[in-house]
């Protein structure tokens, strides 16, 4: 096996165990909160969760790529990592001062966020401590296993914590305040295995360094912001227009979809440096082995689709205690969603990117978020829910549909 290859399967391996862990720690989760909190306290968390999203997704721009591909391009020169690092931090520490200024504004002008301000506010040292966890040095210096551990040991503890802390619906507020205390734990032996046993230094970053490292980024940035936008859409069109049980029914349905979502994200960021790699070196090997790789993952996905459809009632009443027809109409409706989505990414981030296209990955998801937008106003008010499941699912279906129309371009 080619060391290419065994670096990208160590990668995914690691990186899929991680975003399992804190993909199917909800699926435990999710019971519990709604019979301790009640439904309309777990659309309040969802909601603020999402709102929380944004924030998270500006302040970590496209590091996680580009800054991970630089420090594996430098790996055996500690100066530069460091460099890496504290020019990565300096533009994190910038963001995180707007992104706080700007929930601030948005407290006082939406009076629905304004509602919610406790939790939001609650929400926000938990954005800043898992923006600022330094996972790009751990994948780009390959030591994943350490990054795992120290994963696996801090959700045990939030488990623990739930289980202890949790038990009735005025202990909401404990949820977030909970989940800061353990990602700031985390963060705090991060730091320190970053600085005393990877014997990477903090410095005072350089000018080129910091424009670099913003330069690299933006490709990546522009079209997660985008795709973050549409995919968190939901839960704030539906809290603004119909309430916050509006936004615990679709999370509900969609909540097992998007645990497997969250596994496409660790699978594209492992393939992109070893993709970028083989085609810059062989652009027609390259093709053939993101060819290979498409068809395993939208294959298995497809197995998972009809599984979710198929056992979609059993899955809803055992997530919620009910039986809830629209909740299962929305599993079923996303249940072939992460088919679709694993193939834009691919295709984005493994053929346009590495091939210098990276504005028509941008300006793909850039448009699809806004039409998920128009169609968010068009459904909802007659659908709902429903209305905001159909709305992602043709936004999706829109922007794979031209990924792989750019791509063919570009290939030929």
């Amino acid at each position: 096996m080619q060391q290419d290859t065994k670096v990208f399967l160590s990668n995914l391996f690691h990186l899929s165990f991680l975003k399992g862990v804190s993909r199917v720690l909800p699926l435990i989760t999710t019971p519990l909160l709604i019979r301790k909190l009640g439904l309309e306290n777990f659309g309040i968390l969802e909601f603020t969760k999402a709102l929380s999203f944004y924030f998270t997704t500006f302040i970590s721009y496209g590091f996680r790529y580009s800054a991970t591909k630089y420090i594996s391009l430098h790996k055996q020169d500690k100066t530069i990592i460091g460099q890496i690092l504290s020019s990565v931090y300096l533009i994190k520490l910038v963001a995180i001062i707007i992104s706080f200024f700007i929930a601030l504004g948005l407290i006082w002008l939406v009076p629905s966020i304004k509602q919610d301000k406790l939790y939001l506010l609650a929400f926000f040292p938990v954005v800043i401590a898992s923006t600022l966890f330094p996972t790009f040095v751990f994948q780009g210096l390959e030591k994943m296993k350490w990054l795992t551990s120290l994963n696996l040991a801090t959700k045990s503890l939030f488990l623990v914590g739930i289980f202890t802390l949790i038990h009735q619906p005025t202990d909401a507020i404990l949820l977030p305040i909970l989940l800061a205390t353990v990602d700031i734990i985390r963060l705090a032996i991060a730091i320190y295995l970053v600085y005393y046993k990877l014997g990477v230094k903090f410095c005072l970053p350089t000018r080129p360094m910091v424009v670099l490292q913003l330069k690299e980024g933006v490709h990546i940035f522009f079209p997660e912001l985008a795709t973050m936008f549409y995919s968190r859409l939901p839960a704030l069109f539906l809290r603004f227009f119909l309430g916050a049980k509006a936004v615990a029914i679709y999370s509900l349905g969609d909540k097992l979809v998007r645990t497997t979502l969250g596994m496409i994200d660790p699978f594209t960021q492992a393939l992109y440096p070893v993709a970028h790699k083989k085609l810059m070196v062989d652009t027609q090997v390259g093709l053939r082995f993101i060819g290979r790789v498409a068809i395993f993952s939208v294959v298995f996905l497809a197995v998972v689709g009809v599984l979710y459809w198929y056992f979609a009632d059993p899955i809803i009443q055992a997530l919620s205690g009910n039986v809830m027809p629209d909740v299962v109409l929305i599993l079923k409706l996303h249940a072939f969603l992460p088919c679709i989505v694993i193939l834009s990414n691919i295709v984005g981030i493994g053929i346009l990117l590495p091939m210098q296209a990276g504005y028509k990955y941008t300006l793909t998801l850039l448009v699809a978020g806004i039409f998920c937008v128009g169609l968010h106003f068009v459904l909802v008010p007659r659908l709902q829910a429903q209305g905001a499941a159909w709305a992602i699912l043709v936004a999706e279906s829109f922007a794979t549909s031209m990924m792989l129309f750019w791509a063919y371009r570009e290939i030929k």
